[in-house]
């Protein structure tokens, strides 16, 4: 038998099927790699993210960049109340600034209690561009008067509108996103207002220092505010439905009989606020958080308590409480992420955690009152890293869960109502308290913020 022809195909292994032109014809083999470049092209054109995805990343920008503007509006006017006390053309003292903050304080609480419902009612783009031309419209009027009485109209009137940037970003990213990514989301929107405060106050300060009339701030944070809302007006959409893509994916509630909907889909605003009020895990949170935002308020008296117990100039103090907003913008960098990928039982020790850490930096500054300067700042960056998220994301990702899509911004804003309150008691007594009984106060508030927070998690509604 002769087996050189098989042995001769065998030391040359196969052959490629378009090399096989007794197999297949010439225009075969053309047809076939026509195929297969049309193929290759078609993987080149294929976008790496998908028009979902691309708008997701544009409304989140939009919201970011949006929010930091109020929040520069904000900080802007509250500098420049101690630059005013300082202006030759005004009669302006320190009880009247305190006169206007003391108002502007309870015209956001006014703002807050209205402006969920309005931002469900309406629309969080709506509200969003509305929020923002407003504050572009008052804050330059309050650059343009010369009289208390409208300094105070025009403060609170700003402070209503900056009030209800919240509820609307809230509106908007529960709308937009998926929910088993509000924690990644909220907590880069949380960044929003930690990293707007820190770069406010360094700027704004810093023109303020350089010379810069505080009527000259004023006009420059309204015409950052004006090209966001003029961005916002051109990008944000109310929903990914208005533009053919799919809507946000959503967990089915287990009190709810309706399949995937939301028990509160159909509910009216009353039957929406019983519905809260039923739930232990809503008071809980409520509490929680009324606790956690006087711990956050300490943040406003650092500086003071460094000047006062460590010697410091009081830029150095600044300079090492803001290590504060430092560790608060650090730890929710990555926060979020974490929140989104742990279970139920693994977020309640993470947040318990954090929070226990909280407390025990609140001791060291409460019990070494003569800590060194380096050493402060690093405890500081520690307290800002571990209270932030426990503060900023249970919250924001509980009310786009608990309150759906009808009605996550009326609650978001109830909770802030509860931590606002205790933002403006802690204010009221600091000044009356010394440093010792300030810091034991803190440290109990920290205490029973862990506890209620820790029982918020065991609840049925927060996991």
């Amino acid at each position: 038998m002769d087996f050189s022809k098989d042995t001769e195909l065998d030391a040359k292994g196969p052959e490629h099927p378009l090399l096989l032109s007794s197999q297949d014809s010439g225009r075969d083999d053309l047809d076939r790699l026509k195929i297969r470049d049309g193929e290759l092209k078609t993987r080149r054109r294929k976008p790496f993210l998908t028009p979902r995805v691309r708008w997701q990343v544009a409304i989140f920008c939009c919201l970011f960049l949006g929010y930091f503007s109020i929040i520069l509006c904000r900080v802007g006017t509250e500098v420049s109340l101690a630059a005013m006390t300082d202006d030759k053309q005004l009669e302006f003292t320190k009880f009247d600034a305190g006169t206007v903050l003391a108002y502007g304080n309870g015209a956001y609480i006014v703002g807050k209690m209205l402006s969920g419902a309005v931002a469900d009612v309406f629309g969080g783009r709506r509200v969003m561009i509305s929020a923002l031309t407003a504050v572009v419209v008052f804050t330059s009027l309050f650059a343009n008067v010369y009289t208390k009485l409208f300094f105070i109209g025009i403060f609170m009137i700003n402070k209503i509108f900056m009030s209800s940037g919240w509820p609307a970003l809230t509106k908007l990213v529960c709308v937009w996103f998926d929910e088993e990514h509000y924690g990644k989301v909220f907590s880069g929107m949380s960044m929003s207002s930690r990293s707007g405060g820190l770069a406010s106050t360094f700027l704004l300060g810093g023109l303020l220092s350089a010379g810069l009339h505080w009527r000259v701030i004023l006009y420059i944070a309204a015409t950052v505010a004006l090209c966001m809302m003029l961005l916002s007006a051109c990008i944000l959409r109310e929903s990914p439905v208005e533009l053919g893509l799919q809507a946000s994916i959503k967990k089915p509630k287990d009190d709810f009989e309706g399949g995937n909907g939301h028990p509160l889909d159909k509910a009216g605003l009353t039957e929406a606020l019983f519905y809260f009020a039923r739930s232990p895990a809503f008071w809980c949170l409520g509490i929680a958080n009324l606790f956690l935002t006087g711990c956050m308020e300490m943040q406003s008296i650092l500086p003071l308590y460094f000047k006062d117990s460590l010697h410091l100039s009081p830029g150095h103090a600044t300079l090492v409480a803001s290590s504060f907003q430092a560790g608060a913008v650090a730890s929710l960098l990555i926060s979020g992420i974490v929140y989104d990928h742990i279970g139920p039982r693994a977020r309640f020790l993470f947040l318990t955690c954090l929070l226990a850490i909280s407390t025990g930096c609140l001791v060291i500054l409460w019990r070494v009152p003569n800590i060194e300067a380096s050493l402060a700042g690093v405890v500081v960056f520690v307290l800002g890293a571990t209270i932030s998220t426990p503060y900023y994301i249970p919250g924001g990702v509980f009310s786009m869960s608990f309150g759906g899509e009808r009605y996550c911004s009326t609650l978001v804003s109830i909770l802030d109502v509860f931590g606002y309150c205790a933002s403006i008691a802690m204010d009221t007594i600091m000044g009356s308290m010394t440093w010792h009984d300030l810091f034991t106060a803190q440290v109990m508030s920290c205490v029973l913020a862990l506890v209620f927070l820790g029982v918020f998690m065991g609840t049925k509604a927060a996991r």
